[in-house]
């Protein structure tokens, strides 16, 4: 057993131990879907974050920015990284207000209709089972190449540890968990960044270099590496902004990021945890991808550009801090894992057995979590991981199908359940069924026909026809007059003020991550190209 397993198989077992004490902690249905509804701003933070950074960044991520897609990629999450706060302040503040316990639910009680509920369940189970597939599939994939372990052998462990963690606790251990991978993964982050970036030759240094590299031109460029994807910097620039947009889309209205609102204690900590969780985004994603640059410098003949980071923890740093970093990449890769089990054995109980007696929920929910954990583990051995491309798909399908509908839900007074109806079932189907055909026969279509846009015209298209042709009923009318109405609760004076304290610091963070681009970017990258 090498140092990298053994710190590996401590991790786990470490959270698994964790999952189980909270356990204890889990006495209603409510304690294990909703976390008690009582969840604090930084729980809500740490879970946030938790659920949505994974390997898809620390390997798939890292990977394109190691072959020269870095500025596409920092666009995408400039644009992304808004999703936080506008889905908090669009969307997620009012699904709090409903007391949903589910999405699905919000969306069926909205509309009063249970075609649109059981849609919105179905297209939930399947956007995270797509999502599960590319987490697991990494977390296999890093625990096989920096152990020797066979790939399935990987798989197997990685689903026993978030399966466990998950049907122990539910929702209250998950966000617990969540909050501890975050700050492990956020550690080793900024420390692997700065030790490779000090191995390549020092920070500034190293970008000045990049700006003339010649063995990937335009590595560091706003076109990017134009051999790599698109062959010209306005393609690549227009894929990098819908490729944003379908993220942004997911941090607004994804159930595994929006369902983190329906457990907090109010809607004070819905705003104030998008806020800060917008913020570590977008500096653990530059941080992560100038790495991915960094590591090219170092080794740039790596035939898996997104084994770079794992690579670079093996063979770059001392040996504590590579099992420190590779402990923070299985990390991410596990809390998300737990965050999407969870959430669709919420799904399942709630949405489609639709069970109401609480021992039974409890019991029903844990034996699907199992079940469901045993579904991934067997897709994820019988499918070859493509960690960037599936993690992709789970956006575009989420962009599709749920924003559209979730923003108006809210914003529109026309909508019907009609409209929602297509509206969804249209954009899932158009978009899912393009990602994966391209995918699958390796065609590449013009920018302008990916499956993003065409999904998403499809399914406003559909929202606004369905719409048109039917009437809203007074049922609906008043659920969304309802949602408008403020509780009592939410007017204390006291988290007023700590929330507008919040929203002012916003400022001086946009203005300290715009230097931070400036100057660890930007600068030193235009110094190098007037150098040569």
């Amino acid at each position: 057993m090498n140092i990298y397993l053994a710190g590996m198989l401590v991790t786990m077992a470490a959270y698994i131990v964790i999952g189980a004490f909270i356990s204890r902690k889990v006495k209603t249905a409510n304690d294990f879907y909703v976390a008690g509804r009582n969840t604090p701003a930084y729980l809500i933070t740490g879970s946030l974050v938790a659920s949505f950074i994974g390997v898809g960044l620390f390997m798939g991520d890292v990977g394109e920015a190691y072959s020269g897609f870095f500025a596409p990629i920092i666009v995408a999450v400039g644009i992304l990284s808004v999703g936080y706060i506008a889905g908090s302040v669009f969307f997620g503040r009012f699904l709090r207000r409903s007391n949903a316990d589910t999405i699905p639910q919000f969306f069926g009680k909205r509309f009063d209709s249970k075609a649109v509920q059981n849609l919105a369940t179905i297209t939930s189970i399947f956007i995270m089972l797509v999502y599960s597939l590319s987490c697991i599939q990494g977390i296999g994939t890093l625990m096989s190449v920096v152990t020797g372990l066979k790939y399935n052998i990987c798989i197997v462990l990685a689903v026993i540890a978030f399966t466990s963690i998950t049907a122990f606790s539910g929702a209250k251990g998950v966000l617990v968990t969540d909050t501890i991978m975050f700050a492990v993964f956020s550690f080793a982050t900024v420390v692997g960044a700065v030790f490779v970036a000090s191995e390549a030759g020092g920070w500034i240094t190293t970008v000045k270099q990049m700006a003339n590299y010649s063995a990937i031109p335009n590595i560091l460029s706003g076109s990017g590496n134009l051999d790599y994807f698109y062959p010209t910097g306005t393609e690549n620039m227009i894929w990098a902004v819908g490729y944003g947009i379908a993220w942004m889309a997911v941090l607004m209205v994804a159930p595994w990021q929006s369902s983190r609102y329906l457990m907090a204690k109010n809607e004070h900590a819905v705003i104030r945890s998008s806020i800060v969780a917008s913020g570590c985004v977008f500096i653990i994603e530059f941080l992560m991808c100038m790495a991915g640059v960094f590591v090219n410098k170092l080794n740039p003949d790596m035939d898996n550009p997104s084994h770079a980071l794992i690579w670079a923890s093996m063979n770059v740093m001392p040996v504590i801090l590579g099992v420190i970093v590779l402990a923070g990449i299985l990390a991410s890769g596990i809390s998300s894992a737990t965050t999407f089990l969870s959430l669709i054995g919420s799904n399942i109980t709630n949405d489609i057995f639709k069970i109401k007696e609480e021992r039974k929920q409890l019991l029903i929910g844990r034996i699907v979590i199992l079940i469901t954990g045993l579904i991934i583990c067997l897709l994820c051995i019988i499918n070859p991981p493509q960690i960037f491309w599936i993690t992709y798909l789970g956006a575009t399908i989420v962009a599709c199908s749920w924003l559209p509908v979730a923003i108006a839900s809210i914003w529109s007074r026309r909508i019907t359940k009609t409209g929602a109806f297509w509206g969804m079932l249209n954009g899932f189907v158009v978009s899912s069924v393009m990602k994966i055909y391209t995918a699958m026969n390796n065609i590449s279509l013009p920018i302008y026909l990916d499956s993003f846009f065409i999904g998403i015209i499809v399914s406003i298209i559909s929202l606004i026809i369905g719409s048109a042709l039917t009437h809203v009923t007074e049922k609906e009318k008043k659920e969304r007059d309802l949602l408008f109405v403020m509780p009592e609760s939410e007017q204390d004076l006291k988290e007023i003020k700590k929330t507008k304290i919040m929203i002012i610091l916003s400022v001086p963070m946009g203005i300290c991550i715009t230097l931070i681009l400036l100057i660890f970017w930007v600068i030193p990258y235009l110094t190098g190209l007037e150098i040569n």
